[in-house]
């Protein structure tokens, strides 16, 4: 079955971003995953072991808010 989840950030500044992810672990196929951004640059992991991000325009650190 392919799961899809959606992450949205917010920088200080009012700038947005998304995280998509995307994976298959359907029985008897071959597993793949795919991680998509927009508006976001990666910085390393946070203390949940979760992708952290900056801002990619304005360089500060991206906060993760809820739906759009």
């Amino acid at each position: 079955m392919t799961t899809l989840i959606r992450r949205y950030f917010v920088c200080v500044n009012g700038h947005d971003g998304e995280e998509v992810a995307c994976d298959d672990d359907e029985p008897y196929s071959s597993q793949w995953d795919s991680i998509r951004t927009t508006g976001l640059v990666n910085n390393g992991r946070d203390s949940h072991g979760y992708a952290s991000y900056t801002c990619k325009t304005c360089g500060e650190l991206m906060s993760e808010t809820g739906k759009r």
